[in-house]
């Protein structure tokens, strides 16, 4: 996810190789090059996309906004079949570009430190359901593996496929644990739906060997009403 500065810290650094996905995505049928998604969202639109303060469930809090990422901060995975599960944790992909990116930081119940993430990504049309597809191909094979530090030493992390509602036109869950510096267990859930050219990218990270809170399915779902009723007005 858009990781906001602190959360990346926790997690010590926390492409199915996609040269084939952004082919895919990056050229249309005639060779013109990528098409703008018939309900694409300017960055404007995805900014009153996101939920507001009113909108969260009780307990919940907006906690301001992270920032865009950009190509060389993501987190990259010392095997290339597990990249496209890493660029979910980061954020966005390194071969398929979001068109706009917004995003909220949260705390849910209990959460004094630590913090859960909610960030929209627009695609040019068929982009956002290549990254997916390849995060549910990957997960199978990507139990384990670790991930690269800025100094080129490797931190194991398990990745778990998650349970949880299947909304908006497909989802993704899965739980990404890894050791901190200080010998905590970090578990940090995420889940991602797609809806139309757009992606909804969640993710929650609180202090190590705490319990942690999970998004609810009332924020999620929330989340992508919303985005789908933004999408229906272009």
């Amino acid at each position: 996810m858009r990781v906001l500065s602190r959360s990346r810290r926790a997690r010590g650094a926390v492409v199915v190789a996609l040269a084939a996905l952004f082919a895919a995505t990056s050229c249309s049928d005639d060779g013109d090059g990528p098409k703008t998604a018939p309900d694409a969202l300017s960055e404007k639109s995805l900014r009153a996309a996101l939920l507001t303060q009113g909108e969260l469930p009780q307990g919940w809090e907006l906690v301001g906004g992270g920032k865009e990422v950009t190509a060389d901060e993501i987190v990259k995975a010392d095997r290339a079949a597990c990249q496209s599960v890493m660029d979910m944790v980061s954020g966005r992909s390194a071969k398929v570009a979001p068109t706009g990116q917004v995003d909220a930081g949260l705390l849910g119940p209990g959460e004094e430190e630590g913090a859960s993430h909610l960030g929209i990504n627009q695609y040019e049309e068929g982009g956002a359901a290549a990254l997916l597809e390849a995060v549910r191909t990957a997960l199978p094979g990507c139990a384990s593996f670790g991930i690269v530090e800025n100094d080129g030493s490797t931190t194991a992390v398990a990745v778990a496929p998650g349970q949880g509602p299947q909304l908006g036109d497909a989802t993704v869950y899965f739980e990404l644990a890894t050791v901190d510096s200080s010998g905590g267990m970090l578990r940090v859930p995420h889940a991602i739906v797609r809806k139309g050219s757009a992606l909804v990218i969640t993710s929650t990270l609180n202090l190590p060997d705490t319990a942690t809170v999970p998004i609810p399915e009332e924020l999620l779902r929330a989340q992508v009403d919303k985005l789908a009723r933004m999408q229906q007005q272009v």
